[in-house]
């Protein structure tokens, strides 16, 4: 069903249960997965941005690239841009013609926090993803996390 995903995170502890949700996902429908990350706007020259952009390129690599290596996954793309993350999220989307957006609810992990698993609103940058998305979102609750589940 789905042939391109993108995944936007944070990279957090929290971040990782989503990460394994969208690969499980793309892996099932044999699809590209496409990883985002955004810095958000930089007050750099264009040369330091390039410079915090492929230090930030690594540490995504480092998050994630070895646990699709073990489970066999090789088809996707890391994308690591500076400016309003949300604008380039979508973009990304847009661009590479993705049919499903996959993010979590928040960059915080409720239970972390001290918070109840039952959270009521969503983050920032997801309220604002799930407006400006040019394709479906998947949004993953807390309650899909291992360790937050009920029952």
């Amino acid at each position: 069903m789905y042939k391109k995903i993108l995944f936007g995170t944070c990279l957090t502890e929290y971040c990782n249960h989503i990460f394994n949700f969208a690969l499980t996902l793309a892996k099932e429908n044999d699809a590209k997965l496409w990883i985002y990350y955004g810095l958000g706007r930089l007050n750099l020259d264009e040369s330091k941005a390039e410079q915090a952009i492929k230090e930030s390129e690594t540490k995504v690599a480092q998050a994630y690239v070895k646990q699709m290596k073990e489970r066999g996954f090789d088809n996707y793309a890391i994308n690591v841009s500076d400016g309003d993350v949300v604008s380039e999220f979508s973009k990304l989307a847009r661009n590479a013609a993705v049919d499903l957006m996959v993010m979590g609810t928040s960059t915080k992990a409720p239970l972390a926090m001290g918070e109840s698993s039952n959270v009521g609103s969503l983050g920032p940058t997801t309220a604002e993803a799930v407006l400006w998305a040019p394709c479906p979102v998947m949004i993953i609750p807390p309650s899909l996390i291992p360790g937050l589940a009920r029952g």
